[in-house]
Order: structure tokens, then sequence, then C-alpha cells
């Protein structure tokens, strides 16, 4: 499939193919890349991903049964009319290459695509330069949609090595409210390549929740690049659960662009051996009286590798700003280890602003007071490591989608799926 036909869409696409000829790829001398396993993303190392056929019996089993959520549903990058359900006449849902057919949902598309996103980042640049097709969902003014819409994302089997790049675009205008949650399903025995680029419009006084669940194959890669824009009195929350894949890196940055903005940024990371993931997050607090509330939880077994770098940019007119941004970590095993680097860039003086990081073990004394009261040590460490994660799930008021990620939790923890957080 070839870049959705449109003038103004392919000049971006073309300006971002010169710009990608002029930008280096990113090595160990980056700050933001020193800690990360660059060369698992090495774009020269895929090839194009194809577009196959796959089995009712495998998507069925992927998408379930489940009657209390709507589902987009995305078989390489393609939205599936068989397989989704979700109502067209509440908000809209479209490809990029249908929305660029209407007239109204066109000029809206081509005044946001690429307008936030970084352009000086390499993956993004690629993105943009050559991803197939995209996703736009527009929610219309006063609109409340209080089911779950489920995104998810299938990659079918390939017979090499295969990158996607995929790209999305959210739109939520002024009092609306809607929750998303994410997944990707990559079916290929190669190395999956995953680069996905999502933009997200928050208008005046909306509400938007996204639940990023990566627990994809060891084979597969990702770069989740979101980024997202608030207006006056919204509200975003974002968590991210990393339990799956090879190497993950997630960059999530957030822009202020009015009063009283609330933005929340939570996740637990749960991985083992010879896995990475990476959390970059930014929050530009660029008006006054804005919140930021940041808290990342990290297991680590094995010989796994864990990555935290936030920031906090606080703009000298942002008087009354409260930021506060927490990374806890939990190493399991001497060959597991954690680069953690929170920070602060503060250029008001009437502000709230605190940051932390912790690295440690478990609680031995904790441990033996169990053991004496005859739980066995396998689940009396499962009971602590789920209460470390407790904080950021508390936080999901969904009750069936929180406990689709105890059960994941507790297969990373090798106990018994009844544990809940």
């Amino acid at each position: 499939m070839n870049i959705p036909q449109n003038t103004e869409l392919e000049k971006i696409s073309i300006q971002a193919q010169s710009t990608l000829e002029k930008i280096s790829y990113p090595t160990k001398k980056n700050e933001d890349w020193k800690f990360t396993r660059i060369s698992d993303f090495n774009p020269e190392s895929f090839n194009s991903a194809k577009v196959n056929f796959v089995s009712q019996e495998i998507i069925n089993d992927i998408v379930g049964n489940e009657s209390n959520t709507y589902k987009i549903v995305l078989i390489d990058g393609i939205i599936s009319s068989e397989y989704s359900n979700y109502p067209q006449k509440k908000w809209v849902t479209l490809s990029f290459s249908e929305a660029l057919k209407s007239e109204k949902y066109q000029s809206i598309l081509l005044s946001k695509v690429n307008s936030i996103s970084d352009k000086e980042h390499y993956f993004n640049t690629l993105n943009m330069a050559s991803y197939q097709e995209g996703i736009f969902i527009y929610v219309p003014k006063q609109t409340i949609e209080e089911e779950l819409i489920e995104l998810i994302y299938i990659n079918s089997e390939q017979d090499q090595k295969a990158i996607r790049n995929l790209r999305n675009l959210i739109i939520i205008e002024d009092q609306s409210k809607i929750q998303i949650s994410e997944k990707t399903y990559s079916l290929s025995e190669f190395d999956f390549f995953s680069n996905i680029v999502t933009e997200i419009f928050v208008g005046k006084n909306a509400d938007f929740r996204l639940y990023k669940i990566q627990d994809d194959v060891p084979t597969s890669y990702l770069i989740d690049s979101t980024f997202i824009e608030q207006e006056a009195d919204s509200t975003a929350l974002i968590h991210t659960f990393s339990f799956g894949g090879k190497t993950v890196r997630n960059e999530l940055s957030f822009d202020h662009k009015g009063e009283n903005i609330n933005s929340t940024l939570k996740g637990i990371t749960i991985i083992g051996e010879g896995q990475e993931v990476g959390n970059h997050t930014l929050v530009k607090h660029n008006q006054p009286n804005c919140e930021s509330h940041e808290l990342y939880r990290g297991i680590y077994q094995n010989s796994s590798h864990g990555i935290f770098n936030g920031k906090i940019k606080v703009n000298k007119i942002a008087q009354k700003t409260n930021a506060f941004q927490q990374n806890n970590n939990i190493l399991l095993s001497e060959k597991s280890s954690i680069d953690t680097k929170p920070q602060l860039e503060i250029f008001a003086d009437d502000v709230k602003c605190s940051h932390g990081c912790t690295v440690g073990q478990l609680d031995n004394d904790a441990l033996f007071y169990m053991k004496q009261r005859g739980i066995h040590e396998k689940e009396a460490k499962a009971l602590l490591m789920f209460a470390f994660c407790a904080d950021v799930m508390e936080t999901v008021p969904i009750p069936h989608l929180k406990n689709k990620i105890n059960k994941i939790v507790a297969k990373k923890l090798g106990v018994n799926s009844d544990f809940e957080i």
C-alpha cells in the first residue's frame, strides 16, 4: 500500500524524506539514546512489512468476545470492518485514506498531522517519510463516551525481518470524554519492528484516558512515540504497562497550551531475560496553574534492563505549577539493571515541584514475616511485588481492563492469576 493519495499529505511526506537525509541515526553519544540498545532498531536491518492473510481463528482468539467494549481492529495497519465494532455517528474512526475523501475531515487531518511530533527525531521522521496508512479518530464537541475503546494492532506472519510504520491522529474536541486501550500482537517468527507515532489533541475541558498494554512476542521491537497537546481545563491520563517484546522504547510528551491542565503519566514495567524497556517522558508546563503527576514502577528479573528518563520543564510564566515525578525500581537479579534519570528544569519561582527515584530489592524482613505465617516464598514475593504496583493500578477504574492487566502481571511473576492488585 502506498501513501494515501493527497497532494498536501504527499508534500508533508516528501518534506520528511528530505529531512531524513539530513539528520543522523542516533548513537550512544546522543544523551537521550545513551542507554538504549540502538542497534536493535536499525531500519536497514528490516524490510518493509507485507500485508498477509491472517486466519479467522487467530483473529477471533486475539479480539475476544467481550461485549462491554468497542473494538477498532487493524490488520497489517488497515482497519478491518469485519472484526471492528464501534459507533460512527457518535464519534468518527477512519483510515487516513478514507478521511482524506471527506472535505470536512480532510481539512482537520491536514491541519493537525505531523504538527506536534518531533520533526528532528530520526524515527518520527522515518515514520512520516515512509508510513503506509494511519488511523484518524475524531471526537466532536460535547461527546461523552463511557465505553472503553480497544485499539488492537495485528501484524501478520512475515517471511523475513520486517518493519511497519504506523501513524495515529486522535482529536478530542472541547468538553468531550473518551478512553482508549491499545495492544499489539505480532504473529511473525522473524524479528518485527513497529514504529508507531501518535498525535493527540485534547480540547478545552475535555477528558482523555489512554491505556497502553505492551505484551508482545519475544521477537518484537517497538518504538512508541506519543505526543499530547492539551488546552485549558483539560485532563489527560496515560498508563503504560510494559511486559513483553524484546526491546521497547516509549516516548511520551505533553505540551500545555492553557491554564488549569492536569496531566497524569503512570507506568508499570515487569520484564525478564534479555528484555529492555525504556520510558522517556517530557512534560512542558507552558502556562500557570497546571499540574502533572508522574509515577513509574519497574520490576526487573534475570538479565533485563530498564531505562527511565523523565523531564519536567516549567516555563517562566508557568507560576503555580504543581509537578510530581517519581520512579521506583526493584532488581530481582544481580544481572538486572536500571538506568534512571529524573530531571527538572524550572524557570518560574512560585511552583511546587519534586522528583526522585529509588532502586532496591525486595524487603527480606517482610518476606521472613510472611513465610513465618505459612505463605510460600514464591507467593510471598509475588504479594510484595503486587503491592509495589498498587499505586499505579488503583488509578485504572475499568474493572475488566484492570482484571486483564492483573492476569498478565501474575503470569510475568509466575503465580496464579487469582492474585489481584
